[in-house]
């Protein structure tokens, strides 16, 4: 029987998933304005709702018109999102339906409906929706040019202290410079055990171990904590914890995520790519130019540059609608999102927001846009977008040739395999065909037992109808919940037609069956010819859309009155059709058999058809207007530049943005390093740095430590010394009364932070506490390709508490998460991230208390310490050493040994309550 407490945690935990999925989710205010909602308002209302008499009373075309609403009042209730009347007016439910001339797309409908459930988050202080047609800016202000961010890096001078004793190196010296300014001190140094704690955590994402701890705290020399850097930076630990922070940026996950969620069956590369580069010290100017063209760069040894093809996973793994019909827009979308991981993830910088107009804040033209999306659009990342479902572009990781010769042979697999569909389907057609001709008896024999009460069995023995099919045919013809319109014109049968409307449907399904026929036909002839040629099967005909819907319900899907013919082949083929099934399948045994090893592939891009691409005005690509050629972004790069005229244009724009002239990429980065080693950055937007982002608190800092960056070789261990090294670095976390009033937020670094664990390292530090983390590195743990199915739960990633490996090597669907994951302000991989969240709710400390995952660790932890200590002091010390990384208080120690004697008498396990105790405890899972 399930405890109430195992009851509440199931129950907080999925409410904690529909929350962190809520908030992860969220359109983030103006932004989200910007790039989705702004596109739907132009292209569909501001022709009616702008200028001086705007219809109804309501102007769109600004952010107070928006927000005032119409004549008949505001278009949305914050109290009560659901009742808005712009989700009304647009759902065509009520008498007013906009816009009048045709129901807005699914797509653009839900777009809305969030944004109003969101609070609608607008811009501030700027114009809404620009009318069509708007000259576009030729001209920059002198204020745009010279944006801070935009201004050339400068190498300022390290300032001078009164405290000059207090710098080991000059970071120290622009800190204390600003507390001096204010009249404070930094906080003194952290004890030695809580600096290696910090360390630790910060470095690998691992608690130290108990031998780390004596070694370090016999060491006396000047150097005992640079040792313990080294030590953590050359550990391939170090490149688990800090590449899972790229791969936050990265947008990383396993699968498509949106409509069918499909699998990224080789992402697993693009992620141990990373932790490699991170564990090399890989230049991040080289990081930079493969994520983005690293299939164009020559291989070292004159083969196939695999790191290279395996690096562009960065503008491959994003979310993608492949399902999605639209195929120009389904390509578009994607493009958009290459372009905005691109600059927001190197160069700081919302281009995407310039897909409709030019951007409402940065000097970031629409014609920029279009510039970069013809880079992307030259760039093949799908393998085919024809089809219901498109294909993505897997990359092979060998030698041409050798890759030619299995696709060959894969094709011959194919074409067989297509072979034996088509002898199933003609099987299956000729053994459905005399149910199929009497689908009028059928019919009316299911309206006579449904309406007239009459007995199946005799109706069946009468018009000589086989009994199950007649049963299936009842239970199909029966009123249900789910809307079936292509069934209304039988509802509405009366007494006096019901038989003429059979004959109709009859008819109706006779034609589609025969269209579907003539189809199967034609793919039989494509599939020999394509045999004939050597080539790939071509792809199987499907029922197209508009087409007879009542033959697909009920001759296609599982369910339907004509069902599946039996499973076994021998039940429903002729002789001759079992003879010919046995001679083929016996064939493709042969051909799978002899098939070559199958060769390494990575999700990744490569090279397309080079495409000239025109400014879509507001967005749509029905609207075309001026061409605008391959090049980069005016504001940055110069108006002489000239266009790219060969190639996609990846090598140059990777290279660009790589260059120690570009005034983003390594501030970017610096800023990035300096957030994840103390929780904030030096500028607090890392992923905006235009006009709607936040000014560096300290930009002589963030200058000088980029100068650095590129001096010292792009290279992120040296920033990591030189942070780690310092003074500023080393402080406690101690708070004066003082210190709080004066610096509340720590944004002088008066001190240092202190931080809760990410969700990875609470995870993987109790399995390393219990002896049980599978230290194995790279490799993939999901299996298959494609999607699950429809059900979203059917599509889950691996469960947290199965397996043991290091949490940054979990597979992440993107369509639903881990549990663990969401409780713990993962985020959603869907978007490139600046930052995890900071939550404390409820759910966590329940999780804590109450999961079985945990209560499993604090057993293994404290059967371990029995093995180990017999001695009840020596077990707690070693016990609070390896949780806490301390020895335990006196009084402390008192304490915890009377309440394991007191809980062995109640519970049996002492020390297993007390083991749990100390890992839901605050003092685990926050950091000094």
């Amino acid at each position: 029987m399930m405890t109430l407490a195992r009851t509440m945690q199931k129950f907080w935990l999925v409410l904690a998933a529909l929350a962190g999925g809520l908030q992860a989710q969220s359109p983030s205010g103006a932004e989200f304005f910007e790039s989705r909602i702004r596109p739907v308002l132009a292209a569909n209302c501001v022709r009616c709702h702008s200028g001086g008499k705007p219809a109804g009373g309501l102007n769109l075309s600004t952010v107070e018109g928006i927000g005032r609403g119409g004549d008949s009042g505001p278009l949305f209730s914050r109290a009560q999102p659901e009742t808005s009347k712009l989700l009304d007016v647009i759902s065509y439910h009520g008498r007013l339906k906009m816009p009048p001339t045709g129901k807005l797309k699914d797509s653009e409908i839900a777009l809305l409906t969030e944004w109003v459930k969101a609070g609608a988050p607008l811009p501030e202080g700027v114009a809404a929706v620009a009318p069509a047609g708007g000259a576009r800016k030729k001209e920059f202000s002198k204020g745009q040019r010279e944006w801070w961010s935009f201004r050339p890096v400068k190498d300022p001078r390290v300032p001078a202290v009164k405290n000059a004793q207090w710098v080991k190196n000059p970071i120290d010296a622009f800190i204390l410079a600003k507390l001096e300014e204010k009249g404070l001190t930094p906080a003194p140094p952290a004890d030695k055990l809580t600096l290696l704690r910090r360390v630790s955590y910060d470095l690998t994402g691992l608690p130290p171990t108990p031998q780390e701890i004596r070694e370090f705290l016999s060491d006396e020399s000047p150097q005992a904590f640079e040792k313990v850097v080294e030590r953590l930076l050359a550990s391939p630990r170090y490149g688990e914890r800090w590449g899972r922070h790229w791969l936050d940026v990265a947008r990383y996950a396993d699968s498509t995520g949106a409509d069918e969620d499909h699998r990224y069956p080789h992402a697993w590369r693009y992620r141990d790519y990373v932790i490699e580069a991170f564990n090399q010290d890989l230049p991040y100017d080289r990081f930079i130019v493969e994520q983005i063209a690293g299939d164009l760069l020559p291989a070292p040894d004159g083969g196939v540059n695999r790191r290279g093809i395996i690096a562009t996973g960065f503008i491959s793994l994003g979310p993608r609608l492949i399902a999605e019909q639209d195929k120009v827009k389904m390509l578009y979308d994607f493009i958009d999102e290459q372009i905005d991981v691109t600059s927001r993830g190197f160069l700081g910088l919302t281009i995407a927001c310039a897909r409709c107009h030019d951007h409402k804040f940065d000097p970031i033209l629409t014609a920029d846009y279009y510039a970069l999306a013809g880079i992307f659009a030259s760039t093949k990342s799908f393998k085919k977008i024809e089809g219901t479902v498109s294909q993505m572009y897997f990359a092979p990781l060998v030698s041409r040739a050798e890759y030619e010769q299995w696709e060959r042979h894969m094709d011959r697999v194919a074409l067989k395999k297509a072979e034996i569909q088509i002898l199933k389907e003609k099987e299956s057609n000729r053994w459905a065909a005399p149910h199929q001709a009497r689908i009028a008896d059928y019919m009316i024999a299911a309206w006579r037992a449904c309406r007239l009460g009459a007995s199946e069995a005799q109706l069946a023995a009468e018009m000589q109808l086989d009994a199950g099919m007649l049963r299936k045919w009842v239970e199909y013809l029966q009123p249900a919940d789910e809307v079936r319109p292509h069934l209304n014109k039988w509802f509405a049968a009366t007494q006096e037609n019901y038989e003429q409307v059979a004959r109709e449907y009859a008819a109706e399904f006779g034609q589609s069956a025969q269209a579907w026929a003539e189809r199967l036909e034609k793919w039989n002839k494509k599939v020999a010819e394509a045999a004939a040629k050597g080539e790939g099967p071509p792809e199987r005909p499907r029922i197209r859309e508009g087409e007879n819907r009542f033959y697909v319900d009920v001759r296609l899907r599982a369910g339907g009155p004509l069902f599946i013919p039996p499973k076994r082949e021998a039940e429903f083929f002729t002789a001759e059709g079992v003879a010919e099934l046995a001679r083929r399948e016996k064939e493709l045994k042969a051909l799978e058999e002899a098939a070559p090893p199958e060769p390494d592939m990575a999700c990744a891009v490569t090279e397309g058809e080079p495409v000239t691409q025109k400014v879509f005005i507001r967005g749509d690509y029905a609207n075309p207007g001026e061409v605008v050629p391959k090049r980069l972004p005016l504001i940055l790069a110069g108006e002489s530049q000239k266009p790219i005229e060969r190639g996609s244009g990846r090598l140059e724009l990777a290279r660009w943005i790589a260059s120690a002239d570009n005034p983003l990429t390594a501030r970017v980065m610096v800023n990035r390093i300096w957030q994840w080693h103390f929780g904030e950055g030096l500028m607090m937007t890392p992923s905006n740095w235009g006009l709607l982002g936040d000014k560096p608190w300290h930009p002589e800092l963030l200058d000088w430590l980029a100068r650095r960056f590129v001096e010292n070789g792009w290279s992120i261990k040296a920033m990591h010394r030189l942070i780690l090294l310092s003074n500023t670095y080393q402080m406690s976390s101690q708070i004066t009364k003082e210190k709080a009033e004066a610096d509340p937020d720590n944004r002088l670094l008066s001190r240092f932070s202190r931080r809760r664990l990410d969700v990875e390292e609470i995870r993987d530090a109790m399995l390393a506490m219990d002896g049980t983390l599978d230290y194995t590195m790279g490799g993939t743990l999901q299996k298959g390709t494609g999607t699950d199915g429809e059900n979203s739960e059917q599509r889950k990633s691996i469960d947290p508490a199965v397996t043991k490996r290091r949490t940054v090597y979990l597979p992440l669907r993107r369509s639903n998460l881990p549990t663990l994951l969401n409780l713990f302000d993962f985020g959603d991989a869907t978007t490139t991230s600046e930052g995890r969240s900071r939550t404390n709710v409820a759910p966590q400390a329940l999780f804590m208390m109450n999961s079985a995952f945990v209560d499993e660790r604090a057993g293994q932890i404290a059967a371990n310490l029995a093995k180990a200590y017999s001695d009840p002091r020596e077990r707690l010390r070693a016990a609070y050493l390896l949780v806490y990384n301390r020895p335990p208080r006196e009084e402390e120690a008192t304490a915890a040994l009377e309440y394991v004697g007191k809980a062995e008498q109640k519970l049996k396990d002492g020390w297993r309550s007390l083991c749990r105790i100390l890992l839901a405890s605050n003092e685990f899972i926050y950091v000094d």
